[in-house]
Formats: C-alpha cells, structure tokens, sequence
C-alpha cells in the first residue's frame, strides 16, 4: 500500500497526462508491426513512439568539404536491406526507469544518495541552483543518460523478453542498439548535406550558424531538454539526432572498411564503442580555417551535430550527463565481446 501511494503521487508529481497502463494495441495493429507494414509502433508497455525506417542504400559518411570534415569519416556507400523500427525519441527517463528501476522510491531521492550510485541520470531534477540537486520537479522527459553501453544494452534486452512474451516482435527481430550505418541512415532521412533539415535560405554561413542549429538541436543550453523539445523532426519523423544527448550505437569505434557495404556491424573488437548526434554542449575546441566561430574564438558543438560526426567514448563510462541512447527494433545481429 505504501508504495502504490509513492508511486501515484510519483506520477503526479510529474504532472504526466498519460497513465501508467498504456492502452494495449489491436491484433490487427500487432500483426501490421509484425509484417513491418505499420508506419508507427507504440511500445504497449512503455509508450514509446517508434517509426519504421525503410530499407535502402544511401551514402554515409562526409565529403573532404564539409563543415569540420574529419578523416573518420570517408564516404562510402551502404546498403541497409532489411526495414527496422527507430525511436522517434531518445529513450526517456521514465522509460528507462519503468523497466529498469520498477520499484524505486522516486519522491524520496536526495544528493546524497547520488543521481549514478542509484543508476538515475545526472539530469534527474530541475534546480535554478546546479549545487542543489534536491530541490525542483523530476524530469521523467528527459533523454535517459549516465549510463554505460553495457546499460543500455541490458534495457533493450529487458525490453525484448518483455515485448517477445507478449508475442509483439517480428520474427528475427529484437530491441537493440542502432548500428552506426542504421544511426546516420535513420538521421539523414534522405539529406546528403551537414544536417537533417534545411535553412530558411542557401546562405551558407546561415546554415553554420547557432541561430540555425538552435532551431532544431539542444547546444550550448547547459542541461539537456525534454525529448522533442525542438520544432523541428527530420522528413522520417525522428527528433533530436542532433543535439540532447550522445546516443551509443552499437559500433566498436574504427575507420570505416574501404568499398561498399551491405548492413555493416562494425569491427569484431575495440577499445571504445561509437556514439552519435552530438550533445547539449559538445566538445569545444579549436576551429580549423574557415569554420564559424564564437567572439571567444572557440567552436561550439555545431560540428559535432553534423549527420555523418562519430565520437568514441569509453564503453564503460557511466557518469556522462551528455551520453543517452535510442533504440531500434531491427534484425538480431551478433555482439561480440559485447559483455562489458
């Protein structure tokens, strides 16, 4: 009894319109899924919002010419055979914590206990003060972070067993991880240029700068926002692939295979495991020659953000407010040396 009150006034603490039962989906709009005809899926269990991602080839990677090119990042064609279902959004708090924290007293959290020691993100409470971790609402809409790739990894699983339970997966399907190609793919949605969207005008110094970033991404905001909390999707529907937070793929980080390639998985070993879509504030550095500045002479994020931008981080990093993840409901591959 005492924690169903926790947990209603949990809830409504919140102040989530939604209810904790999702309402279940038809047999015909499992069966649609299934045959990965239905253009949208709602994770009965959790409401999460997913879109199917066609099958097709495009060209990952960026030109020599780009904005902050970086050698990692040879263009190359691939070949994604097979449709999967993406989030439309970075996975929530409220998610993560629905499947992987059940029974945690929420209302009753102080600093004390630690945002990580508790597996919580970093962002777990909004605070005017950014000592005071105790004070303000929970931020359940928030991208999920503060966890490592083998965290993440777990949640998609937890979720498979759930969801393959219930009979409400495609045959060889499973919730995972993207891969870097299905990542930059799903992100692209058919652009071949820096972005996912388009400026307002051809204007190329426009469409470096933050004011055009900032219409679409999370940068430089010193927290992280609320999934879609920016107006501006990609044509597939995805929001926030650049900006928020890092999303881990499944990819250990290397340079990419020479040739074309057909549903690539990335090397069978490495040190560091790729993340994709830049974050909230992005490393700053240096700027090369002819690349948009701050007044303090250092870049922003906005050539992290870029479509075809990789970042390596330590697998087993776990304190990362920055560093989140998305999920695809795509066919099983291998993971080897996946244990971490």
């Amino acid at each position: 009894m005492k924690y169903n009150i926790m947990r209603a006034n949990y809830l409504l603490s919140l102040g989530l319109v939604l209810l904790v039962a999702h309402t279940a989906p038809a047999a015909d709009e499992i069966e649609a899924m299934k045959q990965l005809k239905a253009k949208d899926w709602t994770v009965p269990t959790l409401g999460m919002q997913t879109k199917l991602i066609p099958a097709g080839t495009f060209t990952m990677g960026s030109p020599k010419g780009e904005i902050a090119h970086r050698e990692d990042e040879v263009q190359h064609t691939v070949t994604i055979s097979k449709p999967f279902y993406i989030g439309v959004y970075e996975v929530k708090q409220k998610e993560y914590y629905d499947l992987m924290l059940p029974d945690y007293d929420h209302e009753s959290w102080v600093h004390s206990r630690g945002p990580i020691h508790d597996g919580l993100a970093f962002f777990y409470r909004a605070r005017e003060d950014r000592s005071d971790f105790n004070d303000g609402a929970l931020l359940p809409n928030n991208p999920m972070e503060c966890v490592t790739w083998a965290e993440a990894q777990e949640f998609c699983q937890e979720l498979t067993k759930r969801e393959q339970k219930a009979s409400r997966l495609p045959k060889g399907y499973i919730f995972r991880l993207p891969t870097e190609a299905e990542w930059e793919y799903a992100c692209r949605a058919g652009t071949t240029g820096p972005y996912n969207v388009t400026g307002e005008s051809d204007d190329e110094e426009y469409l470096k700068s933050e004011e055009f970033v900032n219409t679409f991404a999370n940068v430089s905001s010193g927290t992280t926002l609320p999934v879609g909390g920016k107006r501006r999707p990609n044509a597939w529907g995805l929001y926030d692939m650049h900006g928020n937070v890092y999303e881990w793929c499944h990819d250990w980080y290397a340079p990419y295979p020479s040739g074309k390639a057909q549903d690539p998985t990335g090397p069978a070993d490495g040190t560091k495991r790729v993340a994709r879509g830049a974050c909230l504030n992005g490393p700053a550095y240096r700027a090369p020659a002819g690349v948009s500045m701050r007044s303090d002479g250092v870049i922003t994020s906005i050539p992290f953000l870029r479509s075809a931008s990789r970042y390596p981080f330590d697998p087993s990093i776990g304190f990362y407010g920055i560093l989140g993840f998305r999920v695809v409901l795509a066919p099983a591959i291998p993971t080897p040396n996946g244990d971490e």
